[in-house]
């Protein structure tokens, strides 16, 4: 999926987008935060995170890469 697409894009149809082309949950957060810092990343978590079905610190959970 292309970046451009996320930035220009509503947040719902992105992830509704990323789903569809048989993205993982994790997938999906790690493309969202990209880059961040953790406090932008907290800050775009709780928007996304009602929208993928999971809570923020899952999300920021997910975020790290292990």
């Amino acid at each position: 999926m292309s970046d451009e697409i996320l930035r220009y894009t509503d947040l719902a149809a992105a992830i509704q987008l990323a789903k569809a082309n048989d993205m993982s949950t994790r997938e999906i957060v790690r493309e969202l935060t990209r880059g961040m810092t953790y406090s932008d990343a907290l800050k775009m978590a709780r928007m996304a995170a009602p929208l993928l079905d999971i809570g923020v610190m899952e999300f920021m959970r997910m975020r790290k890469n292990i």
